[in-house]
């Protein structure tokens, strides 16, 4: 299988649908993404796609990422597991490291999913 194939197919796994909208939005950047991001490295064995997630948003939360992406990954980490309430404690963990500015905008973002999802199923 290639590393598309492997990429998108662990796309789905996270998100529920395959991220071909990577590709659309970014071209060859988004094909790279793809292949090397999903297709190597979230397809290695060593780790579970739940505690990839763990990393990758705690990683997200210290680089004081851009919303889109830190949104993102906590829409995939609630697919693959993980609870709001695992994620609020993520983000508790957050200031010891990182400062408490990156641990509120995270908290923000989390917040405004809840909300979304109250609305829609409200």
């Amino acid at each position: 299988m290639s590393n598309l194939k492997k990429g998108l197919a662990i796309t789905e796994k996270i998100w529920g649908f395959k991220r071909d909208d990577l590709i659309a939005d970014n071209g060859e950047l988004g094909e790279y993404i793809l292949k090397y991001a999903f297709g190597d490295i979230y397809s290695r064995k060593g780790l579970s796609l739940r505690d990839r997630e763990i990393i990758t948003i705690s990683f997200l939360i210290a680089q004081g990422c851009p919303e889109s992406q830190l949104r993102n990954h906590f829409l995939g980490a609630l697919n693959v597991g993980l609870t709001e309430d695992e994620l609020i404690e993520i983000i508790l963990q957050a200031p010891l490291y990182n400062g408490f500015p990156k641990a509120i905008i995270a908290l923000k973002i989390l917040k405004s999913i809840s909300e979304d999802k109250d609305q829609q199923d409200g």
